[in-house]
């Protein structure tokens, strides 16, 4: 049994550097996420160099138990990586050599940690866009519930934050649903582009041996082998599409933050945010804070800085492998983290939080949001052009405003004035409640239009 801790780096070219150097040079505490997918890995190499006799048969069970065994450890918490070992690969294969002995020394034939650490990226990549999928899919289905318990209520739609017409709650709701639905579509990119597997590129010319790519991919998963093997291994080009597809989830949810914590303040008073998800105020007691919403909001910000700070890294930089692909993991995993976990909370506030749309119809009626239908009402029955309503119905807004009273409590004698063809039709426009049910398109915030919309979206998420 060989000694344990051995350094599989030390060579003649270079024995022994800097405590400095190994300090920025060493990745262990970053890329050891990569543990899983680097043990799949040299399992599918030590099948594609036993195919080769490179391994005997004997070897490679050697070394398939011995890559058990670590793993065996890694799951009882037993393992304490090297940082004398840099990374992942050179730990897990310092970690053979100690239970196996030489054989392990054979791991290494044909590859290198150009390709290795390329392949075990795209691999973690690929695993989280499945997770985020399903979260994303979760939170969905908790949007489709709410939506279906609002079909009826009414809140204000706004342009400018101003009020402007008035749309169903439901239908408020399932626009993030299309939302989020093309992020999962985004993530499919994501996945399309990552699998590729790099393994027999080595380190930038390819392999000297014949390792069987087929036999490669249907081990790891991967559809098709890189056509490169230059590109294999300098392409982070999924890294950053996984970055950008996160962004955009991020996106998301910071816009759906921050509506929801307007809609909690007493100025709007449309959201019910759970006590689970909101704080006190360590000074101030009658206050509750969308605490949980602001940090969602604060999260997705950084997470949207992370691809601009990939595409830095990468900017400029020739062919092929350089040390500063290094900082893309941690990029990546940070990114992830921090998405899931607001994903997760935000699924969790949704599903536990209440609207408050009687709010919703007041806010409308105090804000003439059928102002719209009262134009359409001089076209479609006075045969007015719609220009000459609008300054009509605008005259009658400022008159109302002036006089302090909602559009429902002007009197048609008042009415009137404005236009003497108006007559008592007029007040069937004026109810939020009937502004919806006019809308005609199959996009509208028609309640009936918005129950299909919902049957669709439910019929999306069981495909």
């Amino acid at each position: 049994m060989a000694k344990k801790n051995i350094k599989i780096l030390s060579t003649s070219i270079n024995k022994k550097t800097s405590e400095l150097m190994d300090a920025i040079n060493t990745s262990i505490d970053i890329d050891s996420r990569l543990f899983n997918q680097d043990i799949k890995v040299t399992k599918a190499h030590a099948l594609a160099l036993n195919k080769l006799k490179i391994l005997t048969n004997q070897e490679l069970i050697k070394i398939q138990k011995g890559l058990d065994i670590i793993v065996k450890r890694h799951m009882d918490k037993k393992i304490k990586f090297s940082r004398e070992n840099e990374d992942i690969h050179m730990n897990i294969e310092s970690l053979l050599h100690s239970i196996i002995g030489e054989t392990a020394s054979k791991i290494h034939t044909g590859r290198s940690r150009n390709d290795q650490v390329a392949t075990d990226t795209r691999l973690w990549v690929l695993e989280s866009c499945k997770n985020l999928k399903n979260q994303i899919k979760l939170m969905m289905k908790v949007i489709i519930k709410q939506s279906k318990s609002n079909q009826s209520n009414i809140i204000p739609g706004f342009t400018h934050l101003q009020v402007a017409q008035p749309v169903t709650l439901a239908h408020h709701l399932m626009a993030y649903f299309e939302m989020f639905k093309r992020d999962l579509s985004q993530l499919e990119f994501v996945e399309q582009m990552t699998n590729e597997n790099p393994l027999g590129s080595a380190a930038l010319a390819g392999s000297n041996y014949n390792l069987d790519t087929k036999l490669l991919n249907k081990e790891l998963g991967f559809s098709k082998s890189k056509t490169n093997s230059l590109d294999a291994v300098s392409d982070r080009d999924f890294c950053v599409y996984f970055l950008q597809s996160l962004s955009m989830v991020s996106l998301h949810l910071g816009k759906m933050s921050s509506e929801l914590i307007l809609w909690s303040s007493n100025l709007f008073n449309l959201f019910d945010i759970s006590k689970n998800y909101s704080t006190g105020s360590s000074i101030m007691p009658q206050k509750r804070n969308p605490d949980s919403l602001e940090l969602i909001r604060g999260k997705t910000n950084i997470i949207r800085n992370q691809s601009s700070s990939l595409l830095n890294v990468l900017s400029n930089l020739p062919l092929t492998y350089f040390k500063d692909f290094q900082e893309d993991k941690k990029m990546i995993f940070d990114s992830y983290d921090d998405l899931k976990l607001c994903i997760d909370v935000m699924t969790e506030v949704l599903k536990e939080s209440s609207f408050n749309a009687d709010n919703g119809l007041k806010i409308c009626e105090d804000n003439f949001a059928s102002a719209t239908d009262l134009a359409d009402y001089l076209v479609l029955e006075k045969n007015i052009s719609f220009r000459d309503s609008y300054k009509i119905i605008a005259s009658i807004v400022n008159y109302a405003q002036l006089n302090k009273k909602n559009m429902n409590q002007l009197s048609l004698g008042e009415l009137k004035r404005f236009n003497h063809t108006i007559d008592h039709n007029i007040f069937q426009y004026i109810d939020i409640r009937n502004s919806v049910t006019r809308k005609k398109t199959p996009m509208s915030t028609n309640p009936k239009k918005v129950i299909e919309a919902i049957k669709n979206a439910e019929k999306f998420l069981k495909k």
